[in-house]
């Protein structure tokens, strides 16, 4: 079973079609097609259903894929472990939640290109579920991701981070609310939320039902970047994690507000897969990003922990 015909099958799976596979893999169509032949006649079993629109897996090619990622996958490593390497180079794959990838990032990505500048840096954001299908697929050598701490993943963690929950707001706007108990400091408040089902507006509304609270929800942002904008402008109180609106409450241009009894946190965590073969580019960012975050909760008298 040739490793080529294992990657031109799973090429073609995610593509849905021999033509696009044979597209990326700079193949004809025919060569796609004879490849595939020649794995359905080894195992005796058609692993697709080629249908007037395109091409389908069958239940044996269903079960034959996941197998396939992972002789790929095994194959990979096998590559990498013989080959010798004294500092980091090569690529190094990131993917991140949004908020994480324009917010934390950044700066440690930096330090790490300062520090190691042979390694070529790639990085996605997109959903959990987006990250976690990348990562099985090998296409993320990391995903950092907002996590639930009761969730088990499938995956490696490390760099266990907690990150509150502000309340935020341009200074001199919504100040007389604050202070006042509870019902009067929320009475009449506009809130600045992110999407429906973003972790950080869940542990907001999860505070408000627990307070009996029915908050005025002035505006909806797809990011946390249209929050800040619209709370820099004086439009409403925004929800915002610590990561990303430290800087601006730093420099006086957001004010945070210490609303009674709203301290919620989530949490992210550095995901990997648990057969892949930790390179020495990968070790690094671990290293670094292990750095980061001990600093980050020392800084914030927060304890740091590990899954």
């Amino acid at each position: 079973m040739e490793l080529r015909n294992l990657n031109t099958f799973v090429r073609a799976a995610d593509a849905g079609s021999f033509s696009r596979a044979a597209a990326q893999l700079g193949y004809t169509q025919s060569t796609v097609t004879s490849q595939i032949q020649g794995l359905e006649e080894e195992l005796g079993v058609p692993l697709f259903d080629r249908l007037p629109k395109g091409i389908a897996l069958t239940r044996a090619g269903e079960v034959f894929l996941e197998h396939a990622r992972e002789l790929l996958l095994g194959a990979e490593n096998a590559r990498i472990a013989v080959k010798e390497q004294r500092e980091p180079s090569g690529r190094l794959r990131i993917g991140a939640f949004s908020s994480l990838c324009t917010a934390f990032l950044p700066e440690l990505l930096k330090e790490y290109h300062k520090r190691y500048p042979d390694v070529d840096l790639v990085v996605r954001n997109g959903g959990a579920e987006d990250l976690e299908e990348m990562l099985g697929a090998n296409r993320l050598d990391f995903a950092w991701m907002i996590a639930e701490q009761k969730r088990r993943f499938a995956w490696k963690c490390a760099c266990e981070a907690f990150h509150p929950i502000w309340a935020v707001a341009a200074p001199g706007r919504f100040e007389p609310n604050v202070g006042k108990g509870l019902e009067s400091a929320w009475s009449g408040l506009p809130f600045l939320l992110t999407e429906p089902g973003c972790p950080y507006r869940q542990r907001f509304e999860q505070f408000c039902a627990g307070a009996d609270i029915s908050p005025h929800v002035l505006l909806e942002a797809d990011g946390v970047e249209g929050i800040i904008s619209f709370a820099r402008s004086g439009l409403g109180v925004g929800i915002l994690p610590d990561f990303a609106a430290a800087d601006l409450v730093q420099s006086g241009e957001l004010l945070r507000l210490p609303l009674e009894g709203f301290e919620p946190q989530v949490r992210s965590a550095l995901l990997y897969h648990p057969v892949k073969w930790v390179t020495p580019a990968m070790e690094a960012f671990l290293e670094l990003a292990g750095e980061k975050v001990k600093n980050m909760h020392k800084n914030s008298g927060r304890s740091v922990g590990k899954t």
